[in-house]
C-alpha cells in the first residue's frame, strides 16, 4: 500500500486544536520593566490629554484613576500620584448623587487608595457618611437602585448587574481597612454572596450580566456571557481580597470563586492572546476585544503575584494576553477595540476607545511591572522536557500493545483518526527536514470512529514488521498486515503488505502481539473474543497463517470480562495483569497476575495453574486462580494500566483504584512490585489521579505508564496535584513524572496547558541504538471514546535520566 499522506512542516504547526502559548524572547522583551513603564506612560498621557480640562467623576473615570494610582504604586512615578490627587481634589473627595447605586461610589476607590498612603480626614468623610446609610436599611427604592421598584435591601436588588461587583464592594473592603471597623466588610460579604447566588452560573463558571440575560442566547444558541461583565467581577475579586484581613473567614471563598472563574475563562482565550466580546461564543463577534481581555490579563498576573496561580501554567497565557493588548494599542497610547458603554457583546473596531479601558489596562500593566521578569525567571518556568508534535489526528486506548515502538531514532505509533481509520505514524527524531520527520500510513480498509481500534505492532526482525488491528466488538474478525522496513538514522520507509483477515468465532476487541524466541519465534496474539474473555491465537510462520482461537480465561456470563495488560520478554515469557471485570459493573474489582512460560500458566510465585493443552481442550482458567495483587473489596474498584519487567526478575504493575467506588470522582494511582526473592507483591497507593474523563466511563483515568528501563519512575496524567489531590487551577489533565526513593514518591509536573488535556502516556521500549527514551501521549479534546480531537505528542528524555 502506498504512503497515504506526507505531512510537511509538521513541527511548524502547534500540536493542538486550541491556543497554546509558549514563553519566548519576544514576550520577555515586552515584559521587561523598562518597556512596561514606557507603555504605562503612553497610556496615561493619552488619557489625561483626552480629559483635558474636563472633570469626569463617573464610574468610567473612577476606573481609570484606580488604574492610574496602581501604576503609581508600581512604578513610584510621582506624577501619576499627583494627577490622581489633583483629580480627587477637583472632585471634592465626594461620590456621585446616588448613594445606593454601585456606579456612583466607584470613584471612592481612588480616594481610599490615596488615604491609605497619606491619610487626611477629608478624603473619606463623604464616602463614609454614605456607606453608613447602608446599615439598618430594609427597602430599596427604584430611584436608588436603578432597577427595581420597592425591594428588599439585599445583594440581588442592590447590585443587580455583575459590573456592580467591581464598583462597590472594593469600596466597602477599603473602608473597613482604613477605619478598622469590620462592619463594612461584614455587610459587603452578605450583599456580595447574595448577588453571586443570583447571577453566577456554576455549571459554566461564568456570570450573567443581569436578569434580562437569563434566557437570552448568542447567535449559535449559547447562553450570553459578556466579556467585560465577567471582567468586572474577576478584577473586582482581586481588589476586594487585597483589602481583606488574612484571617477573614470569607477570604478563601473569594479566592475560590476567582479560581473557578480562572478555570472557565482561560479555556476561551484565543490564539492572539485575547478574548472576544462573547466569552463562550467567540465566533458571534469575532473581532478583538480589549476591556474584558485587560481584566483577564490583570487577574492572571495578579493571581500569579499573590500565589493563587502557579507561574508554570499561567505566565505564558498572561503574557500572551499582554502581547495581544499591545496589539490593540496605537503609538499614541490609545487602547482600541474597547467595548464602549453597554451591557452586551457587540462588534468592535480599532477606533473604539474609552477611559475605563485605559484604566483596566493600567491595572494589568502595574501587575506586570511588579513582576520584574528576567531571563532567569523565564528559565525557571520552562518545562523539563519540550513537547514535540509526533502525529496529527491520532488517538489510542491503553489495551492494545505494543501501540508504540521506539526503533533507533524512529518512533512507530498506532492511532485512530477522527474519520475512523486505523493508521501507522512514523516519526524520525533526527530528520534534518520537517518533510522527512513524519509519515502516515492508512491501515484499515474499514471505517469506525472508536479509540479502541488502534493497531498493535511487532518487529519480527529488523526488516519485518507485523501489524494487527480490530474493531471494537463490532465484527467477528481482526485484520493484519506484514510490512517491510528500511531505515537509517534519518529516515524510515515502510512498505505495507496487503490487508489480510483472520475470522474469529465471536466479535473481537483489543489486539496484543508477542513473539517468543525460545518457542521458535512463535507469535502470539492475545485479544478479547470468546465470551468477551481473553483469547489467544498464534502463528509459527511470522504472521502468515494463524491457529484457531482459544479462550484463556473465563469469567462470568460472557458480559463480565477481565481487562488485561500483557507484557513479554521476547524470549520465553508472557505476563498478564488483569481484573475480575469492568469496574463499572464489578463492585469488588480486584487485580491479578499470572504468566505463561514453557506451555504452562503460573501464579506469580511459579505455581502452575493451567497449561496451554488445557486451553486447547476448552478448559480455560478462571481469573481468581491467579495471584491477587490488589483486593477491590478493601480499597475500591481496581483497573489495570501498565505492566513492565524490572531488574533481576522484579515486575512492576500500575493500576488505579476508585476511592469513591462507582462515582469516579476520586481515582488513585496504585503501584505494585513483585520481589522475586520473597515471591510476594507489594501494592501501594502512590498518588491522586483525580476525576473521571467523562460521565458514563467513571473509571477512565488520565493514565499511567511505567518506565521500562527504570521501575522507580512512572509518568501519569491527572487533573489534580498527585500529592494533595487538589484540583489544578487550569482544570486540565497534565503530565507528571514520578520518581521513587525508598518508599517515597516525588512528582514533577511536565505539562502546563490551559486549553487542552494531556492523556494516556506510554513510554515504549527501545530497539536498536538511541540515547533517548520517548514519553508519548495525546493532547487535545477528548470527550468520549468516539468523540475526540487530539494529536500525539512526545517528550525526548535522555536515557538514564
Amino acid at each position: 500500500m502506498m504512503l497515504k499522506k506526507l505531512l510537511l512542516l509538521a513541527l511548524a504547526v502547534p500540536a493542538s486544536l486550541s491556543a497554546q502559548f509558549q514563553l519566548d524572547e519576544r514576550q520577555l522583551i515586552l515584559a521587561e520593566q523598562s518597556n512596561v513603564e514606557k507603555v504605562i506612560d503612553k497610556a496615561v498621557n493619552y488619557q489625561m490629554a483626552e480629559y483635558g480640562d474636563r472633570l469626569n467623576t463617573d464610574w468610567k473615570a473612577g476606573t481609570f484613576f484606580t488604574g492610574l494610582y496602581a501604576a503609581y504604586k508600581a512604578t513610584g512615578n510621582e506624577s501619576y500620584r499627583q494627577q490622581a490627587y489633583d483629580w480627587c481634589e477637583k472632585a471634592g473627595w465626594k461620590a456621585q448623587r446616588k448613594t445606593f447605586h454601585a456606579d456612583h461610589i466607584c470613584i471612592a476607590q481612588t480616594y481610599l487608595d490615596i488615604y491609605q498612603d497619606t491619610p487626611e480626614p477629608k478624603m473619606i468623610a463623604d464616602i463614609q457618611s454614605r456607606l453608613d446609610q447602608y446599615f439598618g436599611k430594609d427597602k430599596l427604592e427604584k430611584h436608588e437602585s436603578g432597577e427595581l421598584g420597592d425591594g428588599e435591601f439585599n445583594g440581588r436588588n442592590l447590585w443587580w448587574w455583575c459590573d456592580a461587583l467591581y464598583m462597590a464592594p472594593p469600596v466597602m473592603a477599603r473602608m473597613s481597612q482604613v477605619t478598622g471597623d469590620p462592619k463594612y466588610t461584614e455587610l459587603m460579604h452578605e450583599l456580595y454572596w447574595d448577588t453571586v447566588d443570583f447571577l453566577y452560573r456554576p455549571e459554566e463558571g461564568l456570570f450573567m450580566r443581569d436578569r434580562k440575560y437569563f434566557n437570552k442566547k448568542t447567535g449559535s444558541g449559547k447562553p450570553v456571557f459578556w466579556a467585560r461583565g465577567n471582567g468586572w467581577v474577576y478584577g473586582g475579586i482581586v481588589r476586594i481580597v487585597d483589602q481583606l484581613d488574612k484571617d477573614d473567614p470569607m477570604r478563601q471563598k473569594y479566592i475560590d470563586l476567582y479560581l473557578e472563574l480562572t478555570k472557565s475563562l482561560i479555556k476561551y482565550q484565543q490564539e492572539d492572546g485575547l478574548w472576544r466580546a462573547s466569552v463562550n461564543d467567540p465566533d458571534w463577534f469575532p473581532s478583538k476585544e480589549s476591556t474584558g481581555s485587560s481584566f483577564y490579563c490583570y487577574g492572571l498576573l495578579a493571581g500569579i503575584n499573590r500565589g493563587w496561580l502557579d507561574r508554570e501554567t499561567f505566565l505564558a497565557p498572561a503574557l500572551a494576553a499582554w502581547d495581544g493588548l499591545l496589539g490593540c494599542m496605537n503609538t499614541d497610547g490609545r487602547l482600541g477595540y474597547a467595548q464602549i458603554v453597554g451591557e452586551r457583546p457587540t462588534k468592535l473596531i480599532a477606533q473604539d476607545q474609552v477611559d475605563y479601558a485605559q484604566g483596566i489596562f493600567l491595572l494589568a500593566a502595574a501587575e506586570l511591572y511588579n513582576m520584574n521578569l528576567t531571563s532567569e525567571d523565564f528559565k525557571k518556568v520552562q518545562p523539563k522536557y519540550e513537547p514535540h508534535l509526533l502525529a496529527k489526528d491520532s488517538v489510542w486506548t491503553w489495551f492494545n500493545d505494543e501501540r508504540a515502538v521506539q526503533n533507533g531514532q524512529n518512533l512507530l505509533l498506532g492511532g485512530m483518526t477522527r474519520a475512523g481509520k486505523a493508521k501507522l505514524n512514523i516519526y524520525n527524531k533526527n530528520a534534518a527536514l520537517a518533510a522527512f520527520k513524519l509519515h502516515e500510513y492508512e491501515l484499515s480498509s474499514w471505517t469506525e470512529k472508536d479509540d479502541h481500534n488502534n493497531p498493535s505492532f511487532l518487529f519480527l526482525n529488523d526488516e519485518d514488521l507485523l501489524i494487527a488491528y480490530a474493531r471494537h466488538n463490532s465484527a467477528a474478525k481482526w485484520e493484519y498486515r506484514r510490512a517491510k522496513v528500511h531505515q537509517d538514522k534519518r529516515h524510515m520507509d515502510v512498505r505495507l503488505g496487503e490487508e489480510k483477515v483472520y475470522k474469529t468465532p465471536r466479535n473481537t476487541t483489543y489486539i496484543n502481539l508477542s513473539q517468543l524466541s525460545d518457542e521458535n519465534n512463535r507469535v502470539y496474539n492475545f485479544y478479547r473474543c470468546i465470551g468477551w474473555n481473553p483469547t489467544v491465537s498464534w502463528s509459527d510462520d511470522g504472521g502468515e497463517t494463524w491457529s484457531e482461537a482459544h479462550e484463556v480465561l473465563r469469567s462470568g456470563d460472557a458480559r463480565v470480562r477481565p481487562y488485561v495488560k500483557y507484557s513479554n520478554n521476547g524470549k520465553d515469557r508472557i505476563d498478564l495483569l488483569y481484573t475480575d471485570g469492568h469496574p463499572r459493573g464489578e463492585k469488588t474489582n480486584s487485580v491479578y497476575h499470572i504468566y505463561y512460560k514453557g506451555g504452562k500458566f503460573h501464579k506469580s510465585d511459579g505455581t502452575v495453574i493451567g497449561t496451554m493443552e488445557d486451553v486447547l481442550a476448552g478448559k480455560p482458567m478462571v481469573p481468581q486462580q491467579g495471584t491477587k495483587i490488589y483486593d477491590g473489596a478493601e480499597g475500591g474498584r481496581g483497573w489495570v494500566w501498565d505492566l513492565e519487567y524490572g531488574k533481576d526478575g522484579a515486575i512492576h504493575a500500575a493500576s488505579i483504584r476508585s476511592n469513591d467506588h462507582a462515582e469516579g470522582l476520586d481515582l488513585r494511582y496504585m503501584y505494585s512490585d513483585f520481589d522475586p526473592k520473597t515471591k510476594q507483591w507489594t501494592c501501594r497507593e502512590i498518588g491522586f489521579a483525580g476525576t473521571r474523563l467523562y460521565r458514563g466511563e467513571n473509571h477512565y483515568a488520565g493514565g499511567i505508564t511505567v518506565n521500562p528501563e527504570d521501575g522507580n519512575k512512572v509518568y501519569i496524567s491527572a487533573d489534580v496535584d498527585p500529592v494533595t489531590g487538589k484540583a489544578l487551577a487550569a482544570g486540565r489533565y497534565q503530565l507528571f513524572e514520578g520518581t521513587r526513593s525508598g518508599e517515597k514518591w516525588t512528582w514533577k509536573q511536565l505539562t502546563f496547558d490551559t486549553q487542552v488535556d494531556n492523556l494516556r502516556p506510554v513510554m515504549p521500549r527501545r530497539r536498536g541504538e538511541s540515547d533517548f527514551q520517548t514519553l508519548v501521549y495525546f493532547r487535545g479534546h477528548y470527550r468520549t471514546y468516539r468523540d475526540y480531537e487530539v494529536d500525539q505528542v512526545g517528550m525526548f528524555i535522555p536515557a538514564g535520566k
